[in-house]
């Protein structure tokens, strides 16, 4: 079964900008602008169709409507111009219900995803769908932080000081914010409109003067948190007063000018969307399935079959209609299966997910209690190796990055102490912060000697190749450092890490041994010696 990466997920309400305005049309025209439907590959609400689109692109669209509830799934499959082993995917889910009251809520929700491509190659750069630009036209779309606007908001410098309050700091945002600010001369790098266009979908976008940064910079508590001289930031949510100021991404003003850094940004604020956890509403299933059900209900070629063996002549036309009725009908309930078997995979995904964050609520009182030294043990011991790894997660983002092949060798590992490997791990984490404040002075194997920390450094030389090699997405990364406890290669513990470009580390791996071919001892001889 492939996998689909998340790269964008995106949900908004449509308010309508006219009482007369047919919103079901003016959705069904956004969607062929966006699309570049020529005149035999319109979109109806009466029937669903499979349309194969310039570029190699499919389209699926799926309609349901029904009284005052609406349905459309719009699939899009397109392969990457440059990476032709790379497949990209756009689910866009569009939905009208009516309330007791005959109030109307529209809402879209838009997720992008690619599977495959090139085992080495940077992942591709990810842009908001032109369909934002085109429902813009005819409605407002509006996040559960407020409506997307064209153009920036001017900020006052007499309202800094509840903007950064009431929206910065708020604890509930779920988008990031944009703040784009002037130049010392006047002007801006770049028009405001433009800048907003780029980032459209993906943050609320603000201005200031050049003159009130200032202002700013005494709100947010000095310079490291604020921007300023044409620069522009992104506070990602969960910004506050104490917030690391690296983790909301800064653009200084001669980079803003380049279209490579402001993709840079987009793709981050990309990745805080898939972050962002969003379900369809629970009537889609429900709508979805008298969708199936609707369509099933179609006249298919048993009915020719029947015809025949009973004697009553049809003539052609009415055959080739039939056998196509029966054609569209098997493209749905394909299709319908399709979209099935996705949601399956999302439910277990979220299930996971869930459980994931069962564990790591159990650890939340130990976490307020992690002031205490190192070399003190956690307060609320994890249960399993697995628990540990989310929990240095969790308590130390700032300083530890931890692959996909971490959490799947902790997840089988045997190693029967995880409070020790908690243990390692928080010292891995506190040992990357200092590192990173540009406080640790002395060598890595002195530091983790005197934390108790049995620590083995990868080659020295570079073009000495290990086979320590684990995958982050698109690209594979070296961890040839480690961290070691226990002699049994199948009940032991093992950390193989690198160093991260910030002074944290990334973690490639938390579990057993990892098996060396017979051509690679020689050059990773320390790895075979019991300690």
């Amino acid at each position: 079964m492939t996998t689909v990466q998340p790269r964008l997920a995106l949900h908004f309400d449509l308010t309508p900008r006219s009482a007369a305005t047919d919103s079901d049309s003016a959705f069904l025209a956004a969607c062929v602008a966006w699309l570049g439907l020529d005149q035999g590959q319109q979109l109806n609400w009466d029937t669903p169709s499979n349309h194969t689109l310039d570029g190699g692109r499919i389209l699926r669209w799926a309609p349901y409507r029904e009284g005052g509830s609406a349905l459309a799934d719009i699939v899009v499959h397109a392969p990457d111009p440059l990476d032709r082993s790379l497949q990209w995917s756009t689910h866009v889910t569009y939905v009208v219900t009516t309330n007791s009251s005959g109030a109307v809520h529209r809402q879209v929700n838009i997720r992008v995803g690619t599977d495959g491509g090139l085992s080495n190659g940077a992942p591709p750069p990810v842009r908001p769908p032109r369909l934002l630009s085109e429902l813009d036209a005819q409605f407002t779309l509006v996040s559960n932080d407020g409506p997307l606007q064209r153009v920036p908001t001017q900020l006052e410098a007499g309202t800094l000081d509840a903007f950064v309050r009431f929206v910065l700091c708020d604890p509930a945002r779920t988008m990031p914010v944009l703040l784009l600010t002037e130049l010392p001369d006047g002007g801006y790098v770049l028009p405001p409109e433009q800048f907003a266009a780029e980032m459209f979908g993906l943050g609320l976008c603000f201005m200031l003067r050049h003159s009130d940064t200032f202002a700013l910079s005494d709100a947010v508590g000095g310079h490291a948190r604020s921007v300023f001289l044409g620069s522009a930031r992104a506070y990602l949510p969960g910004f506050t007063l104490e917030s690391d100021p690296f983790q909301h991404p800064l653009v200084l003003a001669r980079a803003l000018a380049l279209p490579g850094e402001r993709r840079r940004l987009v793709q981050r604020l990309a990745e805080v969307s898939v972050q962002r956890p969003f379900s369809d509403p629970a009537i889609v299933d429900t709508l979805r399935d008298q969708r199936a059900s609707t369509y099933g209900k179609r006249p298919d070629a048993a009915e020719a079959l029947a015809a025949a063996e009973s004697g009553v002549e049809m003539d052609k036309g009415q055959l080739i209609s039939l056998v196509r009725q029966y054609e569209d009908a098997v493209r749905a309930a394909e299709g319908e299966l399709s979209r099935t078997r996705e949601r399956l995979v999302e439910s277990r995904e979220l299930l996971e997910a869930e459980r994931a964050s069962a564990r790591a609520l159990r650890t939340t009182l130990a976490a307020h209690k992690e002031r205490q030294p190192i070399s003190k043990p956690a307060s609320d011991a994890p249960q399993s190796v697995l628990e540990a790894v989310e929990r240095a997660q969790a308590l130390y983002s700032d300083a530890l990055r931890l692959l996909p092949s971490a959490y799947t060798a902790a997840r089988e590992s045997s190693f029967p102490d995880p409070d020790t490997a908690w243990s390692y791990l928080k010292a891995l984490g506190e040992v990357g912060r200092r590192r990173q404040d540009r406080a640790l002075g002395r060598p890595l194997g002195d530091v983790f000697t005197d934390l108790g920390v049995d620590f083995s450094p990868g080659p020295s030389d570079g073009s000495r190749k290990t086979p320590y090699i684990f995958r982050d997405s698109e690209r594979e990364i070296e961890c040839a450092d480690q961290l070691r406890k226990g002699a049994n290669p199948l009940t032991c513990l093992r950390i193989y890490f690198t160093s991260s470009e910030d002074g944290g580390f990334v973690i490639g791996h938390v579990g057993r041994q990892i098996e060396i071919a017979a051509t690679t001892v020689a050059t990773v001889a320390t790895e075979s010696i019991p300690t």
